[in-house]
């Protein structure tokens, strides 16, 4: 009998109990991601994931200690199985895609000349990007750009509102792999930033002035935009992508002087069904900042300038940066903070995220030895992202990224990052201290920050001297933790029994499920809101990858109400970075929604209904939820 027939032979059994487990739902990861649904082709991921996921293959690409770590808990390397050959996430230039038209394997469509196709061309380039990208895409300045060819033909806003309603439409159907949607983000800019503005305007792949001078027909295109969102799909259902991120600048049009109608119409999309994430200009230098939806925000000005730090990051051609790009190459390095942001051209090459609770269990509440501990699992997490790196060069290079090839060419600018998750339990385990969010002190509750804050501090330090070392970017993150706040706080439960069972530490639970939280100040917590956004945005301030605050809304609010809270949020603390949530409920009867949470329909009485949220950073319905995040979810207090 020869190995490869023993191994089939092997294989047969495993293989015959995957699809048991998948068809009779016994395994919790078939619900691991909200974006997937069942059907043959998340099947076909499962085996997959189930197939390649395990120690003995991982071992064969990356360090061994480090998937060790993995399976231990001690560390997640995000995005396995696929994250062994393909990278993370995306910010693409839509002016060079604008430029170039579309190229593809085994087709080429010309510059777009008409906004249609313009449209359409971005909508598939974002669905052929979701097979060589693990995570989100990104393009900046969305609206600016469509706005040359709605002057050109002279569109009406009916004409211009149905051809982005298609847009919306095909984004969401789940034509990904795994019967998903591409997970997509678009920047609105309207005319908030002057040096944006300057940008070129592309028509038919030539110049056609600047954007600036089109920025009448893009605050008719974000109106159409924002009515779409507000109104959801053909039962009221939110379009879950693309997430638009909004730059609340300085010039930002409160009061509708300038933008006339739209400004209401955003208040009331926000209201009604939360869409748009809110980038603070107020807080931060949003010009250096490019919106996306991979919790990640880089300094431009760091990738511009990476080269005078010893790092080599010169762009390969004058003609292919973007017009942001060669506005950040005047800026100075300065800081920049938040989330989903993302440059054209940049991105994350992937995330290896610590499980700091652990490590402020194991240090008991001992800094010398918590530095100890995240030195140690920081050098893993290191050797981890650069064997990626080197593995996604050989991707390129043997031809497994198409598209990245021809519109990106290189990964230079894409970032190594370093993921963190569950802030508030780590700093209520190193304070020995588990009931600090339930039943703590304003002033525990502020030390608590100012621990989160060192420990953020501490591993940033530590990624600008990998920097250092390495010759390549490092930023660090609070990750979305969908999956990996519940995988963690679960390995941590099984790890620290006896702790957790006398009451000495805190890993959160509902009664079925623990779970590790995604934020700054837990969403179990009490916190009035305008407390919760002051402590958000002292450690916000940590990062230099990405962070998020959600207001989890019960009802709707008030459209003028809510202006005037966001106003307050934006100029008075130092969030960069949130999202209004408002719980949307869906009948699956009678298919109408409404906002807010209710168990019963209003309109025909039928107790079938969905709640819609956001899980992490995009809503879905919580039935898709896994059973980890339906936890956090019971647990959440809405305002």
């Amino acid at each position: 009998m020869t190995m490869v027939e023993t191994v089939a032979q092997k294989k047969v059994p495993e293989i015959v109990e995957f699809e048991r487990s998948y068809l009779s739902d016994l395994d919790w990861e078939k619900n691991e991601n909200a974006n997937h649904n069942v059907s043959y082709s998340n099947f076909r991921n499962y085996l997959f994931e189930k197939m390649v996921k395990r120690r003995e293959v991982l071992a064969e690409y990356l360090p061994a200690g480090a998937v060790e770590q993995h399976f231990r808990g001690d560390l997640h390397i995000h995005k396995l199985p696929d994250a062994l050959w393909i990278p993370y996430c995306a910010g693409w230039s839509y002016k060079k895609v604008l430029q170039m038209g579309l190229k593809t394997p085994t087709i080429v469509s010309s510059p777009a000349k008409h906004l249609d196709t313009a449209v359409a061309h971005l909508t598939n380039f974002f669905f052929m990007g979701a097979q060589e990208w693990t995570g989100a895409q990104a393009v900046s300045a969305f609206d600016l750009f469509i706005a040359p060819f709605i002057a050109k033909d002279n569109l009406s806003p009916e004409r211009v509102k149905q051809i982005l309603q298609g847009m919306l439409f095909e984004l969401n159907y789940p034509a990904r792999a795994g019967y998903q949607s591409p997970f997509t983000n678009i920047t609105i800019v309207m005319d908030t930033s002057k040096d944006m503005l300057e940008g070129e305007a592309i028509i038919g792949g030539q110049k056609k002035g600047t954007l600036g001078d089109y920025v009448e027909e893009a605050l008719m295109a974000d109106k159409m935009l924002f009515e779409l969102y507000r109104d959801g799909d053909a039962i009221g259902q939110p379009f879950t992508f693309p997430i638009p991120t909004v730059m609340l600048t300085k010039n930002f049009d409160w009061n509708g002087r300038r933008w006339g109608d739209f400004t209401d119409v955003f208040f009331e999309t926000l209201s009604r069904k939360g869409s748009a994430y809110l980038l603070n200009g107020y807080a931060s230098n949003v010009e250096a900042l490019y919106a996306m939806c991979c919790r990640l925000t880089i300094d431009v000005s760091h990738v511009m300038n990476g080269a005078s730090n010893g790092l080599k990051l010169k762009l390969d051609h004058a003609d292919e940066e973007d017009a942001f790009e060669k506005f950040m190459k005047s800026k100075e390095n300065s800081r920049a903070y938040g989330i989903w942001a993302l440059p054209d051209a940049t991105g994350s090459i992937g995330v290896v995220t610590l499980n700091l609770p652990r490590l402020a269990i194991l240090s008991r509440g001992e800094w010398p030895r918590f530095e100890e501990l995240l030195d140690s699992l920081l050098e893993n997490a290191r050797s981890v992202l650069n064997t990626l790196r080197k593995r996604y060069e050989k991707s390129l290079k043997a031809g497994l990224m198409p598209l990245t090839k021809t519109y990106l060419g290189h990964f230079k600018h894409h970032f190594n990052t370093i993921g963190v998750i569950g802030l508030p339990e780590a700093s209520a385990n190193f304070m020995r201290n588990p009931k600090l969010w339930f039943e703590g002190s304003t002033s525990d509750m502020k030390e608590a920050i100012d621990i989160e804050k060192k420990m953020v501090s501490l591993i940033r330090e530590r990624a600008q001297e990998l920097e250092q070392k390495d010759g390549v970017l490092y930023n660090v993150e609070e990750i979305p933790g969908e999956s990996t706040g519940y995988k963690l706080a679960s390995a941590d439960v099984k790890l620290f029994k006896e702790e957790l069972q006398n009451g000495d530490i805190l890993i959160p639970t509902d009664g079925t499920a623990y779970f590790y939280s995604n934020s700054v100040v837990p969403y179990y917590a009490d916190v009035p809101i305008y407390q919760r956004a002051i402590w958000e945005g002292e450690v916000q301030q940590e990062f230099t990858g990405g962070v998020m605050m959600h207001l989890f809304l019960h009802e709707q609010p008030d459209p003028k109400a809510l202006r005037n809270l966001i106003y307050r949020i934006a100029t008075n603390t130092k969030v960069v970075y949130f999202s209004i949530t408002p719980t949307i409920t869906v009948c699956r009867k009678c298919g109408k929604s409404v906002t807010g949470y209710i168990d019963t329909c209003p309109h025909c009485g039928s107790n079938e209904v969905d709640h819609w949220s956001r899980i992490v950073g995009y809503y879905r319905p919580v039935r898709n939820w896994n059973i980890g995040k339906k936890a956090e979810f019971k647990l959440r207090v809405t305002y």
